[in-house]
């Protein structure tokens, strides 16, 4: 589904600009504008956080009515969509900025004339209602008058920008036939691979030692060791304070009735389902029909048809592969009309049509469990190792805040362990990139490369507890002797040489299969898999290694029967093939779809020159986010 809504919002490109002042029309609460509240200035023009919350709440909603109540839980936030709407504000304001350069402007007349097609303006008979019931409802959506004109006046002068930049796009019908030929034009072809890999072990064993030296004298910076440091460390573990606590009984059963809830399993059902999706706004005979197809499989599963294959066969719901299983659920998790109706069944017994928003269903329920408290004796080993934690937890902080103090005081390494009960352990030499092996926490690496030398740090919190360290040892970033990585040096020569022989060997091949040799008994001489595709278009796929342009291109370029390559192939290697078919286009299809295709292309070229006109108003103007800001109002 996030691909699906990703597309969307991008195909949305052409016509945001002209309806986004929609968004936000008698939607707006009148709030007091300060900085605060302003996620964005546009060449000191503000975004304010009214319009962007209320843009935001609309695209929000937009995305959860097109998905029909089937929207992941952290799709808004998987996809950004904070950032779509305000990256959208953003052009729209650079855009407004756009059509003044260009002197673009709308009038009174034009202004009004747009007002009065608004459907809030208009009395029951379709008539404008006048100036002073006009004014009285922008007041009762808290909209003052001279905003909602100028933003009247910014979406008209946007769709004269839109309507000039439509006008300055043109296309040929050479264009239009050369894009149906490269849509429709499909290539099937055969191919082998020859890899690096391939030649690696034996680039490897002929790697001298001069050619490694002077490979390493060549590229010397790339072999630059980075900065080492050595600790003294102690830590102070939670978990061994955590096996020395014992919770008594009364503890531990107080805890339980105190938390009896956790321990309530609530009354669960299995059940089975068959939907019947019903669009919402879907008209009375639509959804009667509907309800006649639903009765007729009600009806078979009635007379003993298998409940399970009649939803593999009829089910709208993902659960339909699974003969509609919807597993256990308690109360909560479906909607009220469904969870009504399937509590009420006993066990193997089916409903008659539920009607939820989501459309008709047929329920079954295959198993039934009543609420139920787990017993003490349970859950004692789940309680007792929590509230050990707890208090280890507790007992930890408290003795690394003591130990914060004595780092505060500059009281020594050695001293504070001492006087805590810790061990001094002295680490090796290591490095920012692969940090400390016994202690992996990127906040414990930062500060130790953060410290100076000789200082104690306040205790860092990781894994095992809280530790307390001093940098014992700095060595500095150096070009390495090359004994330190000859063997990194080796392999890296090795790989050159491995790519070269591959190259070499493909670029030979590709000549023989020009000078009219054999495919198949090339690819034999190579050892190498041949593998075949179906017929695909440009865009197309290549079986198990996926979108490869430059191979299904150059494919493109030959005709039945004839080789090519190599081509250079996505992870490095070198691919030989042999058209086995080449399919034109079937232009009798050209003049049905000729207009549709010219209106895309246009739409692309208009895109394209919007998002060029747009990089360069970004140059032009200075573009401010206050991120702060947005993230406050970001938490949909």
């Amino acid at each position: 589904m996030l691909p699906k809504f990703r597309r969307n919002v991008r195909k949305l490109h052409w016509v945001l600009w002209i309806v986004i002042l929609a968004f936000v029309a008698f939607y707006v609460p009148n709030l007091v504008q300060s900085p605060s509240n302003i996620v964005a200035r546009v060449d000191g023009d503000p975004i304010y956080a009214d319009e962007y919350q209320q843009a935001l709440q609309q695209q929000a909603a937009y995305y959860r009515s097109i998905s029909q109540g089937d929207l992941p839980e952290d799709f808004l936030q998987q996809i950004q969509v904070g950032q779509i709407v305000l990256d959208t504000l953003v052009r729209q304001k650079l855009l407004v900025a756009a059509a003044r350069d260009e002197g673009l402007s709308a009038s009174p007349q034009e202004i009004l004339d747009r007002i009065i097609q608004f459907d809030a303006f208009r009395d029951e008979q379709g008539r404008w209602v006048g100036d002073i019931r006009y004014q009285q409802i922008l007041a009762e959506n808290g909209y003052p008058v001279g905003k909602f004109e100028a933003e009247i006046e910014q979406s008209i002068m946007l769709e004269k920008l839109t309507g000039l930049i439509s006008e300055s796009v043109a296309l040929t019908d050479a264009e239009v036939e050369d894009a149906y030929q490269r849509r429709n034009e499909m290539v099937q072809f055969d191919f082998f691979q020859l890899r690096p890999g391939d030649f690696l072990a034996e680039a490897s064993a002929e790697v001298s030692d001069t050619a490694a030296v002077d490979h390493f004298e060549s590229n010397k910076s790339n072999y630059r060791l980075p900065e080492h440091r050595r600790v003294s460390y102690a830590v102070l573990e939670t978990e061994s304070l955590r096996e020395t606590i014992e919770i008594s009984e009364d503890v531990l059963r107080a805890e339980y009735e105190e938390q009896i809830d956790e321990f309530t399993v609530t009354e669960q059902v299995q059940a089975r389902h068959i939907l019947f999706r019903i669009d919402a706004g879907a008209s009375e005979d639509e959804i009667a029909v509907r309800r006649a197809e639903a009765q007729l499989v009600l009806d078979e599963i009635t007379a003993g048809a298998d409940f399970a294959e009649m939803a593999r066969q009829h089910s709208d719901d993902s659960s339909s592969t699974l003969g509609g299983d919807l597993g256990w659920f308690g109360r909560g998790r479906m909607t009220v009309e469904f969870e009504d109706a399937a509590f009420a069944l006993t066990v193997g017994e089916t409903s008659d049509l539920v009607q939820t928003p989501f459309g008709l269903h047929i329920i079954r329920v295959d198993g039934h469990r009543p609420e139920q408290v787990r017993s003490f004796e349970e859950v004692r080993g789940q309680l007792d190792q929590r509230l050990a934690w707890e208090r280890a937890q507790a007992m930890v902080a408290e003795e690394a805040d003591k130990i914060r103090r004595a780092v505060l005081s500059r009281e020594g390494l050695s001293e504070i362990a001492e006087q805590f009960g810790l061990t001094v352990v002295e680490s090796p030499l290591f490095d920012a990139i692969n940090g400390l092996e016994e202690i992996r926490a990127p906040e414990f690496t930062r500060q130790v490369f953060a410290l100076g030398l000789g200082r104690v740090a306040e205790p860092v919190v990781v894994p095992q507890g809280h530790v307390i360290f001093s940098v014992e040892e700095i060595v500095e970033s150096r070009d390495p002797e090359f004994a330190q990585v000859e063997d990194e040096v080796r392999a890296d020569v090795a790989a050159d040489v491995a790519i070269q022989r591959a190259a070499s060997t493909a670029e030979a091949y590709g000549e023989r299969l020009g000078a009219g040799e054999s495919f198949n008994q090339i690819a034999l001489e190579a050892g190498a898999a041949v593998q075949s595709t179906e017929l695909i278009p440009r865009a197309g796929s290549v079986p198990e290694i996926g979108r490869q342009p430059a191979l299904i291109m150059a494919a493109f370029e030959f005709n039945d029967g004839e080789a090519g390559g190599p081509v250079t192939v996505d992870g490095g290697g070198f691919a030989l093939f042999m058209v086995t078919s080449h399919v034109q286009p079937d232009w009798t299809e050209f003049g049905m779809q000729q207009e549709q295709l010219k209106e895309e292309l246009l739409n692309q070229r208009r895109n394209n020159l919007f998002e060029s006109m747009l990089r360069q108003l970004r140059e032009r103007y200075t573009v401010e986010l206050y991120e702060d800001v947005q993230q406050r109002i970001s938490g949909l």
